[in-house]
């Protein structure tokens, strides 16, 4: 969802963007937004493994951990990433 929303901006993006050489504080704004997609892609990989490892389970209590586990870590690099997008708005 947060790519798609990502994409539908972008022209709006590019059109800020062509407006002249970024500041110091725009920099890091926009240093800030890829350490946002990194640490958001790296908690759906972690989530998708566990969600793999789920399908695999033994047990459907074990299957059920894991999934709620997997749950948990995409929530946290939901989190992590919408703070860190926050704090490079804050900075354009």
């Amino acid at each position: 969802m947060k790519k798609l929303i990502m994409l539908a901006a972008a022209p709006t993006v590019l059109a800020v963007a062509a407006c002249g050489p970024d500041s110091a504080v725009e920099e890091r704004g926009d240093a800030l937004e890829e350490r946002a997609d990194a640490v958001e892609d790296y908690g759906d990989d972690q989530a998708a493994a566990l969600e793999e490892r789920a399908d695999e389970a033994a047990t459907d209590a074990r299957e059920d951990a894991l999934n709620a586990r997997a749950e948990r870590i995409d929530d946290i690099g939901d989190d992590r990433a919408d703070a860190l997008n926050e704090r490079a708005d804050e900075m354009e």
